[in-house]
């Protein structure tokens, strides 16, 4: 297979600006910097597919800190890291506060990645990942590791770069581009779900990604399930440089109708992560269990917000592109009401798990990005080599 055209839009050493750097929000990536990591993926999968080993390392680990039991992106990351030929080392604990740096240290000795996943109290999730990632590059500064890996956010209070970029490379592939998003609609709506407390990175990295592109993204919720200030503010500021339009509505209907994607999925309103958290902070559990309780049942009152096979008929053409950040709550399977009918999940089943796969291919891009110089030789070399992976 001739990569060249592909790998000639990467960025070389005095383009590469995510050398040696952490990821930890896109709306700290320029525009450049997303579409070296979503090209870079692209590449990486159609080596896959092609039976080419894109292995970039001889030797090295990848950590995996886990708070959270994401055991979705925990085989991404998994899966990521060996692709390019390091070994997984397993974190299943949050760090104590006053261990961060030295085990930080500790753990980078041989590491040339790290990926956090920390998600459940808003600003500290954060704060503790960029604590990670401020102590490695401090260690690295002093000597006392030779090299920094890469700091990758798995998922925290404010984003999930992987699971954004996965599906912003996926809407690229499916139109034809990532130019040819622009002018689509795309609705991202809240969706009932029997769980209730799903955090918001997710639904906040997509308006704050996709809007950057040019796209007509409507996000619906209703009242009172709302995400952080800053978010609306980011998308309104996104949508209007890149000549699209983001628009808010209590109604799943009016998101969804004439959309080309439907994005359905459900998080928790930022105020009562935010009381969760001051709970939290001091040692009141069971009162955390009695606002959950509260929310779950206030939640049965908009248990109607689920995405049905007449939902999906008000699409463009009753064909929009159905996404989610897997696993879905689907009414009768997983649970009795859900984000979505059988129905619909089984007519776009293979869709959604090919919208996952592209999170692999994301993660090792990044770490490429991240770890070479220069990434369009690092990416040249992989292909010039052409080691198949298996004979």
């Amino acid at each position: 297979m001739d990569f060249c055209e592909s790998i000639n839009k990467l960025p070389n050493k005095e383009e590469n600006t995510l050398h040696g750097k952490s990821i930890l929000k896109t709306w700290n990536m320029t525009d450049e910097d997303i579409a070296a990591v979503a090209n870079g993926a692209a590449i990486l999968k159609e080596m896959r597919e092609n039976n080419i080993s894109p292995k970039m390392f001889e030797s090295g680990i990848a950590v995996s800190m886990f708070c959270e039991n994401d055991i979705d992106m925990k085989f991404a990351f998994a899966s990521g890291a060996d692709l390019l030929g390091l070994t997984i080392i397993d974190i299943d604990k949050k760090l104590k506060n006053n261990t961060i740096n030295e085990t930080a240290a500790v753990a980078s000795y041989m590491a040339d990645a790290i990926g956090v996943c920390e998600n459940k109290f808003i600003e500290k999730s954060s704060r503790y990942i960029k604590r990670i990632s401020d102590a490695v590059k401090d260690k690295k500064e002093k000597g006392v590791i030779a090299q920094k890996p890469c700091v990758l956010n798995l998922g925290s209070d404010e984003d999930s770069p992987v699971q954004t970029i996965a599906d912003l490379q996926y809407m690229a592939e499916h139109f034809g581009g990532i130019e040819n998003l622009k002018g689509k609609k795309i609705a991202v709506t809240w969706a009932y779900s029997p769980d209730g407390t799903r955090p918001l990175a997710v639904p906040q990295g997509i308006v704050s990604l996709m809007t950057r592109f040019g796209t007509n993204l409507v996000l619906a919720a209703p009242e009172g399930v709302e995400l952080m200030p800053e978010t609306y503010e980011r998308a309104e500021k996104n949508a209007a440089a890149s000549g699209g339009t983001f628009t808010r509505t209590e109604s799943m209907e009016e998101a969804i109708t004439d959309a080309d994607v439907v994005i359905p999925m459900n998080w928790a309103p930022f105020s009562f992560l935010e009381k969760r958290t001051e709970l939290s902070a001091a040692n009141l559990g069971s009162y955390i269990d009695l606002l959950e309780h509260e929310l779950r049942e206030n939640n049965k009152n908009f248990i109607d917000w689920e995405i049905t096979e007449e939902m999906m008929e008000k699409t463009k053409d009753g064909k929009a592109l159905l996404m989610h950040d897997i696993p879905v709550d689907i009414t009768d399977i997983s649970c009795i009401r859900g984000e979505m009918t059988a129905q619909v999940y089984n007519a776009n089943v293979d869709s959604l798990l090919a919208e996952a796969g592209f999170r692999p291919y994301v993660i090792a891009a990044m770490i490429i990005l991240t770890r070479s110089e220069d990434a369009r030789a690092a990416f040249s070399a992989i292909a010039e080599r052409a080691t198949r992976r298996y004979f």
